[in-house]
């Protein structure tokens, strides 16, 4: 499997679009009525950081928990879905990346809010990333099989509505693993980008 590298790139300005009542998937999840919107965007700013290594450019793919240290994703999405209030469920999705060699090896995978504002195009190095900050979600995965990395931030979502002013994005991050890891696609070269799935009334 390719080593992840960092890098960063500003992708467009994101698209969003509304579903006017909950899809069959998404009526199946507790406390999501079915009359409720459904609501996905792509990010408007989108980084990949890696501890091992540096490099100017957004990696078509983002490994976490193999062995070559910490990566972490920044993503900033478009604040469409505050004008909705206070959301009832949310969660980020990662699709994985074609190909990836699969490991049961298990991975944890954190999403905080970034402190403060970022701009992609000065992320590099292990050293610029922006700091984190609670309330965080916590997943453990595994590469086996390769499937879509989907998180609940429907805490993080709701203190970005109670604080537009501190919502920065989000930092999906991992530590060190022992195997090959989880890789997922950033939507750069190939594959999609991770999404922004909120539920709203």
């Amino acid at each position: 499997m390719p080593r992840t590298r960092s890098g960063a790139a500003i992708v467009g300005l994101g698209w969003l679009f509304t579903i006017g009542a909950c899809s069959p998937r998404g009526a199946a999840f507790d406390g999501v009525p079915p009359t409720s919107q459904r609501m996905v965007t792509a990010p408007s700013s989108i980084a990949a950081l890696a501890q091992s290594d540096s490099f100017a450019g957004l990696p078509g793919a983002i490994t976490f928990g193999d062995p070559n240290g910490r990566s972490a994703l920044f993503l900033q999405f478009p604040a469409a879905w505050r004008a909705h209030g206070a959301p009832l469920r949310g969660f980020l999705a990662l699709e994985p990346r074609a190909g990836a060699t699969p490991d049961a090896e298990p991975v944890t995978v954190q999403v905080w809010r970034v402190r403060g504002a970022w701009d992609s195009s000065t992320l590099h190095a292990w050293s610029d990333k922006p700091e984190l900050a609670p309330p965080y979600a916590e997943t453990v995965i595994s590469s086996s099989p390769a499937r879509t990395l989907r998180i609940e931030i429907t805490d993080l979502l709701r203190f970005a509505a109670d604080n537009p002013d501190l919502d920065h994005g989000f930092g999906v991050i991992a530590r060190r693993g022992s195997g090959h890891g989880a890789s997922f696609a950033t939507g750069m070269g190939g594959g999609s980008a991770p999404q922004l799935e909120v539920y709203t009334r």
